[in-house]
Formats: structure tokens, sequence, C-alpha cells
């Protein structure tokens, strides 16, 4: 079912126009809104409080399928470039202002002025992070991260990684997308992977292939590590709850959750045994559980 909303960062709903856009999303498994002449595909199901889900770099929004999360209505998005929202070749889309802002017209468009809480995977995370910490977004109730870092403090390293990853990018633009499957599912981090069953391999590889070189080489110099800002310092000031979830095998990121998340008061920590940095593929009945359980207060009474 694809339906169309054009709306920008100042749009404001009049009662009529807002009831109208509710009626649409609460009986559509999937919409596209078209923010500043592109498009962004958001799946829907579920009931209940508002869920925003952010996938990582180069998969889409149906990473999360087995995403069971009873008393929430799940929005999946679909990336700028990934999965089946647009693929603009235009560079300032990818930039991480231009991301938040749309992130934000995005989640004003999908749940007006409901409380929500926002999910996010690796680069998802990291995009829900900076936009808790930049937009200070009234309405948003808590955070799920999982395998997300909140940018690099020390400021040559970041400089370091923004030249690292610009220079990925340029060598991602002169390679087919099959040669990028293959150099990234061969990433160490991605190393646990190896032990899922063929067909959910097959899966993570499809989502990556479905992508394009020029698409990919535009995120990472728009939105990879060395271009978000750090912070780690802001964490604690955050008037929101904070789940953050790694895989005890992803040790990068599970440090960074003991280091930097699990010395704030409003985090909690759930290290997950014997998976690696996709902890909500590689175990999903675990993530639910935990994401179930952490969500388990957040009542009628309390969201209304």
């Amino acid at each position: 079912m694809k339906n169309e909303f054009d709306t920008d960062e100042t749009h404001v709903y009049d009662q009529g126009e807002r009831s109208e856009v509710e009626a649409v999303l609460e009986a559509a498994d999937d919409v596209y809104i078209n923010i500043d002449n592109v498009s962004y595909h958001v799946s829907l199901r579920g009931e209940g409080m508002p869920l925003i889900c952010l996938h990582g770099f180069a998969e889409a929004g149906d990473t999360w399928d087995k995403l069971n999360i009873p008393g929430f209505r799940l929005y999946c998005v679909d990336f700028l470039g990934h999965g089946v929202s647009d693929r603009s070749n235009d560079p300032v889309m990818y930039q991480l202002d231009t991301v938040l802002r749309h992130l934000y017209t995005l989640i004003h468009t999908l749940v007006g002025h409901e409380s929500y809480g926002i999910l996010g995977y690796s680069m998802g995370g990291r995009i829900a992070l900076q936009y808790a910490a930049m937009y200070e977004p009234e309405r948003l109730m808590f955070l799920l991260l999982e395998s997300a870092a909140p940018g690099i403090e020390d400021m040559q390293v970041r400089q370091e990684r923004a030249m690292a990853d610009k220079e990925l990018a340029n060598k991602i633009e002169t390679h087919s997308i099959e040669w990028f499957e293959a150099m990234w599912s061969q990433l160490p981090i991605f190393k646990t992977q190896q032990k899922l069953s063929p067909a959910v391999q097959q899966t993570i590889k499809d989502r990556r292939l479905s992508n394009t070189p020029e698409v990919l080489a535009h995120t990472l110099r728009g939105i990879g590590q060395g271009m978000t800002l750090y912070v780690g310092n802001q964490i604690a000031d955050l008037e929101l709850e904070i789940l953050y979830v790694s895989g005890e095998l992803d040790t990068k990121y599970t440090d960074i959750g003991q280091t930097i998340f699990g010395i704030c008061e409003n985090v909690s920590h759930v290290i997950v045994p014997d998976v690696g940095h996709n902890v909500h593929v590689e175990a999903p009945q675990a993530f639910n559980e935990i994401v179930n359980l952490f969500l388990s207060d957040y009542n009628d009474k309390r969201i209304s």
C-alpha cells in the first residue's frame, strides 16, 4: 500500500489534516513520506505507543521483521538510499544535519503529538543518539540502542576515521555492489554471522546487495563515524531512559557500553552471551525478551 505525504520541517497540521494522516497510518502496512522531494519508506505493524526503528549501514527496515513488542506500534524506517526509500545522488541529502532534520520531520509526521521511543542498531543507534542529544525532543521517552557508538571523542582520531571513511567511500564507488558485499561480510565485526542459518545469511546478503555503491559512498561521507559529533558527555544529561544492548563477542561495543554508557544512571546495559554485533538478528528471542522487560513499565497510565 503506497501513501505519500508532502511535508517539511515547519509543517503544522490542523486537527482535520492530522486526523486524516492518523487514519491512513493506522490502516497502512507501509507508507512513503516525501521530504525535500525525496521519498522515505516506512513499514508499520502492531498497535500502541509509537516506536521508531532505525537500521544499520547497508541494511533496511525489514531487519526488524522478528522484532515482537506487544503494546507498541512499530515504524520501521528505510534510511535514504536504503531499502525502498529514494536513492538520491545529491551528497547533501546524506550529510548529518540533513539526516537529522529529515528524521525530525519524519517522526513528527508519523507520531504527531504522541510520546514515542526510538530503537536503533549500529548506524541507526548512532543517529538516534545524535538526534536525542541535538534536538532534545520533548516527547521522546526512551532510546533502545544496539551496538551503537556516541561518536569519537578524540578529535585527531575522529579526523583519521573521517579520512578512512572517505577512502573507503572512494573505493566502493569504483567497485561493484557484489565486491562491497563480499568485502563487508568478511569484516571481523560480522564474523559471528557465519554461525547463522544459510537462509538468514542469504537474507542479510540480499539486503546488502540491494544497495548501490554510490549511495553507500554518500552515506559514509555524510554520517560515517568520523563525521558525527561526540555526544558521550551528554548521555547522562538526557532526560530519558536508555537501554544499551551489546553482544558478548563484540568486544568493541561491549566496551563502549561499559565505559561510556554504563557509568550513566539513566542507562541500563545488557550484554547478550555468545553473539556479536547484530544481536537482534543473531539472538532474536533474547533480544525481544530484553527489550520487552525494559519496556514493561511503559503502561497506558505512564505514557498518556
